[in-house]
């Protein structure tokens, strides 16, 4: 079992040795999560270090930086099982359906093989599928004295593995080091409360606020920071360095980026940018607390940061909007011309029956982002399902702003972004120039990428959140926010 946080961390990261079995070995050559390499050289210093774009950082609530969805009806320990359980790997070879069952079978040639995406290897619709083996090729149904196997969180499946939470058991994945088969993991799920100071550990039937009730909590002062990742406040002293004259023992924010893992090479090192936004962006309810979470960590008042102060994350409720989708035809009738129009409205407007947009395109949007230091969104979530949760109809973010005069990167940190061009919260919105009765009325405007085009974008525009590797690593967005900003830069 383990024993201590590092030995947690080893087995995260997927170290093994020469032993190892078939399946283990897979993760030596999967990619991991955080593995953003790209053909770029990095061995000298970039020669655009010097002319960095605005960084915009979209952070997504539940699951990425805040554990427990009230909205969801997922309590903060119910949301620690489910995190475990979307790293605990299973074998899909020889997997047991069935035979009632709608969904495509394994062993059926008849029917087809469905697949994650092109780069994730042939693996079928595993939803309604019973694992009998974890993905080291040990049995699920062993005890929980026994090594529990590796934990993957990399952005492409190993072949014939996917994670336990998308097969038939995700049933019980809210209760999952408590049941029979992902008590194996239960050490970590005591590490994780253990971190994240949640009380009552050996509970999962509690009310998952680590202890009282809801009333008791907000009558203590530090219950508003409660169940926040510290990795997310170690991101935000990062990229807004405190702005007290005087810090204990001189202490100063650091100007110039260090990727962990990186140490001593030209490509680790990175100006900080220029100016940077933080955009919180939800499909819940949950930005007002949030907001106020925010602003009195920027007031100084969090109870492990009290020599912080930064009033540019001091966020009002002046600066909470929600978004809509509507389509706009540019040129009559003619279909071919319709445009999907983004837009921003007052927060606290009913999502089904919206008011005039305060802010409506994406030029007109972008330009106010450029103005605020932050801001949150309610993105569009009845849209989205409506969509079918294609990644387009998510939470957009913008690439290639230079086009229109918008030196602007954005990064979209999410739990919810998947190797999978037909489901993902995440979107990218591109600049075209299209044609209108002759060059001279040429107009400029952004659409939605769709597909694998969207999806080679991971890791420089969008990044998915594996909750438990910022739970355990208190560098973990910095270092993936980095490497994105080095994929960036190497594009000019």
């Amino acid at each position: 079992m383990y024993s201590t946080l590092d030995e947690i961390d080893r087995h995260l990261r997927c170290i093994t040795d020469s032993s190892t079995t078939t399946a283990s070995s897979a993760a030596d050559t999967a990619k991991d999560s955080c593995d953003t390499s790209s053909s770029a050289t990095y061995g000298h210093e970039h020669e655009h270090a010097n002319n960095l774009p605005h960084l915009f950082l979209h952070f997504d609530v539940n699951e990425t930086i805040l554990l427990g969805d009230p909205a969801g009806g997922d309590s903060v320990h119910e949301c620690v099982n489910k995190i475990i359980a979307k790293s605990a790997f299973v074998s899909t070879s020889g997997i047991h359906c069935h035979e009632d069952d709608s969904d495509n079978l394994l062993n059926d040639p008849a029917k087809p093989t469905i697949k994650r995406s092109p780069s994730s290897g042939n693996i079928c619709d595993t939803h309604q599928f019973e694992p009998t083996h974890w993905w080291n090729g040990m049995s699920i149904d062993n005890d929980c004295n026994s090594t529990p196997p590796p934990l993957y969180t990399g952005w492409t499946y190993p072949p014939n593995t996917c994670p336990y939470y998308r097969t038939r058991y995700k049933v019980h994945a809210k209760k999952f080091t408590s049941s029979l088969h992902g008590q194996v993991y239960r050490p970590l799920y005591d590490e994780l409360c253990q971190k994240m100071g949640l009380k009552n550990c050996a509970r999962d039937d509690d009310d998952g606020s680590g202890g009282g009730s809801d009333l008791q909590q907000q009558q203590q002062p530090s219950s508003v920071f409660q169940n926040f990742l510290p990795a997310f406040w170690k991101t935000l002293m990062f990229y807004f360095p405190t702005t007290k004259t005087e810090l204990p023992n001189n202490e100063s924010a650091p100007s110039l980026v260090v990727v962990a893992g990186l140490e001593g090479t030209a490509w680790g090192r990175l100006p900080s940018p220029p100016k940077v936004t933080l955009v919180l962006r939800t499909f819940g309810l949950d930005l007002p607390r949030v907001a106020i979470a925010i602003s009195e960590f920027a007031k100084g008042n969090h109870p492990e940061y009290p020599n912080y102060s930064n009033e540019d994350l001091i966020l009002a409720e002046d600066d909470l909007y929600c978004s809509g989708w509507s389509y706009h035809n540019k040129n009559g009738n003619d279909a071919k011309e319709e445009e999907l129009v983004y837009s921003l409205h007052r927060a606290n407007t009913n999502q089904e029956e919206k008011g005039t947009a305060v802010y409506s395109g994406d030029d007109d949007i972008l330009n106010f982002l450029q103005s605020k230091s932050i801001l949150g969104i309610q993105d569009n979530y009845p849209f989205w399902r409506e969509n079918k949760h294609a990644p387009w109809a998510g939470k957009p973010v913008w690439t290639n702003t230079r086009v229109h005069g918008h030196d602007h990167h954005h990064v979209l940190l999410d739990d919810n972004i998947h190797n999978d061009p037909s489901d993902g919260a995440g979107g990218i919105r591109v600049p075209v120039v299209v044609e209108r009765d002759g060059s001279s009325n040429n107009y400029n405007r952004y659409e939605s990428l769709h597909g694998e085009e969207a999806l080679a974008l991971h890791g420089r525009h969008l990044i998915r959140v594996p909750t438990i590797r910022p739970s355990l690593e208190d560098d973990w967005f910095i270092r993936q926010i980095e490497k994105a900003r080095w994929l960036e830069l190497d594009k000019y």
